[in-house]
């Protein structure tokens, strides 16, 4: 389920529509009352129900013409988002550490974004207790779903190692 808001055209039931790294047939549509209606004109916003994934707050949302279209527009944007991640983090754990090794307080920032709160937590006293010898943990942000724009910005900001577990 996606809350968009229609900007030009019609929206209506039945529509394949694509919404950043989404893409589906609209089942259902509900209005700000959560009314179902058949269509959505300009300045409607309105909660679709029929997307394969939820899309990104700000993500833009288009109807296309055929199911192959909506794949392919979401495969690359998929993998474009795929390889702008991977750049991101691409330093390597040694490059951190000579980082880390250079400075005087021996510090490593890290950015960890797990599944459940509890494998966050677990991971989080796993390098307390593994680096605690060598070099100093700082966690910056310890959190739960999937690893969005704002964690990449900051684990670049501060040059810290970006961990992903089940996400």
């Amino acid at each position: 389920m996606a809350t968009v808001l229609v900007q030009g055209g019609t929206l209506r039931v039945g529509d394949l529509v694509v919404a950043g790294a989404a893409y589906g047939r609209v089942r259902a549509l509900l209005n700000d009352k959560g009314q179902n209606i058949t269509e959505a004109g300009p300045s409607v916003p309105v909660e679709i129900l029929g997307l394969d994934s939820v899309p990104e707050a700000g993500d833009e949302f288009a109807v296309v013409e055929n199911e192959k279209s909506a794949r392919d527009i979401t495969e690359y944007r998929r993998e474009k988002e795929k390889k702008r991640v991977s750049l991101a983090s691409a330093r390597s754990v040694d490059q951190l550490f000579a980082i880390a090794g250079k400075t005087s307080a021996k510090e490593l920032p890290i950015v960890i974004k797990a599944d459940v709160n509890g494998s966050a937590e677990a991971i989080v006293g796993s390098l307390h207790k593994f680096l605690d010898d060598e070099v100093k943990v700082r966690v910056l942000l310890s959190g739960v779903g999937a690893i969005n724009e704002s964690d990449v910005t900051l684990a670049q900001a501060t040059g810290a190692m970006l961990i992903g577990f089940n996400v």
